[in-house]
């Protein structure tokens, strides 16, 4: 009996692959090209994207809300890498990967700093209104694709896919703060 409970937990183990406590799943996703790419996503987001030089950190939004104001208020998208290995980057860029694979450029860094060994980006704000943010008035979460690519000088360029999942929760509680009971 202790051999059959041994092994059935050894069967349950190598089923479920998990990080941080949650079950990871291959989620596919159009990327520019047309082809698709499968990414590792939990119930709770994406799993940092990365290859033997790169760690993608951070591909969130930062809000900057004006209670009342959605035109005053702002949504800004936040990305962050971990450069592993010291090499002289060139530049970093981050694009928007529509779902029909199309590319919306966000970030342009070709002076890049880093500090502790992270390299940090941000888009140009947006306001918080339906027109410039529609997603954020919609019920139920929002998902993002994003292109990271990194290119060191004298090398090809480096390309990572980061997932990044707005959930509900937060999304209420930003039109909450700026009093919009629009769309829940």
């Amino acid at each position: 009996m202790l051999r059959y409970a041994v092994l059935l937990s050894s069967l349950i183990l190598s089923a479920c692959s998990g990080y941080l406590g949650r079950a990871v799943t291959d989620v596919p996703f159009k990327v520019d090209g047309g082809r698709t790419v499968m990414l590792p996503m939990t119930s709770a987001g994406a799993l940092p994207g990365e290859n033997d030089l790169y760690k993608i950190e951070v591909a969130g939004v930062n809000a900057q809300l004006a209670p009342g104001q959605p035109d005053q208020s702002t949504l800004t998208w936040v990305f962050s890498a971990l450069i592993k290995k010291s090499v002289p980057i060139e530049s970093v860029t981050v694009e928007h990967v529509a779902e029909n694979g199309d590319l919306l450029p966000l970030v342009d860094d070709r002076a890049v700093s880093l500090k502790a060994q992270s390299w940090l980006g941000r888009s140009v704000p947006q306001p918080v209104t339906q027109e410039a943010v529609p997603w954020l008035y919609h019920s139920g979460n929002s998902s993002f694709l994003f292109k990271f690519t990194i290119r060191v000088v004298g090398e090809p360029p480096s390309v990572i896919y980061q997932p990044s999942l707005i959930n509900h929760q937060v999304k209420t509680i930003y039109l909450d703060a700026i009093g919009n009971k629009k769309s829940r």
